[in-house]
């Protein structure tokens, strides 16, 4: 399996790339706890072409999209954190505000081919990487794998659903 990990900018082509992506995403994670018509119209506000590339272009965040035989396949966009849980105040902390793989393509190998490219270009610069995501994510076992502790439950908007915080402090 040909497995590529790549930086992506605000082109029509990552941005693209980006909304197939996060279609797949959203619709996997509340097409099961909302109708269809306040989904839809939550995607079409959410995939806003105008505001992807004002925040692709914002230089406190990175983009990487996961391909698998050169089709995407995940993506996780990394921020410069200030908005952050209260026990990080004073901490220069990383936001991994999504961390998402198509589930077709969610296997080890993938999941460490994200993972790595993202510790790759943050281990040095941060005391902390945080991650706020829905608690049924398929994901949140490989984040404690990875080191991260769940630190609080929540609850994430736009349709109220149980998340969870995770913390992983950088050694």
């Amino acid at each position: 399996m040909d497995i590529e990990v790549k930086f992506t900018i605000g082109s029509e082509e990552g941005i693209g790339q980006l909304f197939f992506l996060q279609n797949a995403q959203i619709r996997g994670q509340y097409e099961d706890v909302t109708d269809s018509g306040q989904l839809d119209l939550y995607i079409k506000e959410k995939l806003n072409h105008r505001n992807v590339i004002n925040d692709l272009n914002d230089l406190s965040t990175q983009l990487l999209v996961l391909f698998v035989e050169s089709k995407p396949a995940g993506y996780t966009i990394i921020r410069n954190s200030f908005e952050r849980p209260e026990v990080l105040e004073g901490k220069r902390v990383i936001n991994y505000s999504s961390f998402y793989i198509l589930p077709e393509y969610n296997n080890p190998e993938t999941r460490q081919a994200l993972w790595k490219k993202c510790v790759s270009i943050t281990r040095t610069f941060d005391e902390a990487y945080w991650i706020e995501t829905l608690q049924s994510d398929p994901l949140v076992p490989f984040f404690e794998e990875c080191g991260f502790t769940i630190h609080e439950q929540s609850v994430m908007e736009p349709f109220d659903q149980p998340s969870v915080v995770l913390i992983k402090y950088n050694q």
